[in-house]
């Protein structure tokens, strides 16, 4: 599987990790370890009601939502859970 980033989820994480490396690090760990291994129990992976999007977590209030097919991994939105839901 590969990892596709929206120009939505480009511009949110942009915006949301603007002068926050810590965050950064995190955000590039958490979709690492998507990719190593979808079912890691800190990701939190679970289907939204939509049945379109999965949500995974990037700490305790970022979140961001995915959708997965066959040979990609489409990254949508990123961002504080109340925003991205």
């Amino acid at each position: 599987m590969e990892l596709r980033f929206t120009t939505s989820f480009e511009a949110e994480h942009k915006k949301i990790t603007r002068g926050n490396d810590p965050l950064k690090r995190k955000i590039k760990k958490q979709l690492r370890l998507l990719l190593a291994n979808i079912n890691h129990p800190s990701l939190r992976l679970h289907k939204l009601a939509s049945g379109l999007f999965w949500s995974i977590s990037i700490d305790k209030s970022v979140r961001a939502l995915i959708i997965i097919e066959k040979e990609w991994i489409y990254v949508y939105h990123i961002g504080k859970h109340e925003d991205v839901y």
